[in-house]
């Protein structure tokens, strides 16, 4: 019993793992097997009739075109393995990395050719991938080498200069004590330069800030969404770098014994609010506050500026170290002290960095990719301190933070009275005594 031909090769031709694809000398496909249509993401007989145009990427269309009418004029055998590798275009618009194997021959006096097609993206990405890697892994072998030939460089002129430092201090205790004078002269002159500065900022601030507010003012007339939200975003901008140049001033004021408390008469919870509102244009997407009000809203005798720049601190990093769509929230009680609780659902403190978090320009390694200074901890503790008050922070690495400030309801002369030594660094506390 013999065999039908044509079902046999029809079975044949889409039992193939490989696409096959033929096409005439006019460009146009007359035939195609199951997987050349799975490869390029057509339906059963989508492609017959359609010019190989389709299966090419636009860009590279000219390209082919040459070369397939070339191919025409100088046909030879492209075996698969040592044939030639080409980009396709699925369906989808998708870019394929393939293989091709060519083959002419001609039928009835018309010719054709015959592409054999695989696709090799896989293959070719895996390679890339091995060999991305290696060069990675040598790189960074390189450059650790360089790091510890450098280290061992630099240790042994380390080691060189603590023997000369140590033979000058024996030979020159007059010379150490003239260093010391003139050190202590270029802190003044530091003090006095950060003084200067932060005061020159400030004018050129303040203009910028009544510009911003002038056309706003203008605005009015003619209201314009985008404008409004920009002047927005300069102002809190422009209020940022005051409260940076004052945390500046005020560590300079408070380690030359300028600064001079104003008690005045205030709500804390009106304070809070303001605060919050000029912190909308930091927000985060979904950023959202939560605050709970003391029940006898009693008013406070302190600094009001002081307050204001100790929970500014506070809230604006519970802002920036916070992700996008989390609350933010603020609670307040008030009977012989002030106390206020800030619970953010950020970040949090690495635990090996918490005995640090006042440490002036300290930063948690999990932040040092957000823009920050490191002084505003110790800028907040400083001012409790002055204040008699205290900070207490309980935090949880990527699980939040919270931050405990108790303040006395009543301010004066006395709460001036502060431990030198531990204003100076030499103990560190989080309590005043």
């Amino acid at each position: 019993m013999g065999v039908d031909n044509e079902a046999f090769y029809k079975i044949c031709f889409d039992s193939l793992i490989e696409g096959l694809c033929i096409a005439n000398d006019a460009g146009e496909i007359v035939m195609n097997n199951s997987a050349c249509e799975e490869i390029f993401g057509y339906e059963q007989g989508e492609l017959i009739g359609q010019s190989i145009d389709i299966l090419i990427p636009e860009p590279h269309r000219n390209v082919h075109h040459y070369h397939f009418e070339n191919y025409f004029e100088h046909p030879r055998k492209f075996k698969k393995g040592k044939g030639r590798e080409f980009l396709g275009r699925h369906k989808n618009g998708e870019i394929l990395d393939l293989e091709i194997g060519l083959n002419f021959f001609e039928y009835e006096g018309k010719r054709y050719a015959k592409a054999l097609i695989s696709e090799i993206g896989t293959r070719k990405k895996k390679v890339t991938e091995i060999k991305e890697s290696n060069r990675r892994l040598e790189s960074e072998v390189d450059r650790r080498t360089q790091l510890l030939t450098k280290a061992v460089s630099e240790l042994e002129r380390a080691n060189f200069l603590l023997k000369e430092e140590v033979d000058e201090r024996i030979r020159a205790e007059e010379n150490a004590k003239r260093a010391f004078e003139k050190e202590k002269e270029l802190s003044q002159m530091q003090a006095k330069f950060l003084s200067m500065v932060s005061h020159e900022f400030k004018t050129p601030l303040s203009g910028i800030l009544t510009s911003a507010s002038l056309v706003d003012k203008y605005n009015e007339k003619n209201p314009n969404e985008r404008i409004r939200n920009h002047v927005g975003t300069i102002k809190n901008l422009v209020l940022q770098l005051n409260d940076i140049l004052d945390d500046f001033l005020f560590l300079e004021n408070s380690e030359s014994g300028k600064y001079q408390f104003n008690s005045s008469r205030f709500k804390i919870c009106d304070l809070i609010q303001k605060i919050v509102s000029d912190a909308r244009a930091l927000m985060k997407p979904g950023q959202k506050f939560d605050i709970i009000p003391c029940k006898k809203p009693v008013p406070v005798v302190q600094d009001r500026k002081v307050v204001d720049i100790i929970l500014r601190n506070i809230i604006y990093n519970s802002i920036k170290y916070s992700p996008a769509n989390s609350t933010i929230q603020i609670k307040i009680r008030i009977n012989d002290n002030v106390h206020i609780e800030i619970r953010d659902e950020g970040i949090g403190i690495p635990e090996e960095a918490r005995e640090h978090i006042f440490d002036r320009f300290y930063r948690a390694k999990n932040v040092l990719h957000i823009q920050g200074t490191g002084i505003g901890l110790n800028i907040v503790r400083r001012h409790l301190l002055q204040m008699k008050g205290f900070i207490e922070i309980s935090s949880k690495e990527n699980e939040g933070t919270t931050v405990f400030v108790t303040m006395p309801v009543m301010g004066g002369k006395r709460q001036r009275e502060v431990i030198e030594r531990t204003l100076q660094g030499d103990i560190i506390r989080e309590k005043s005594t």
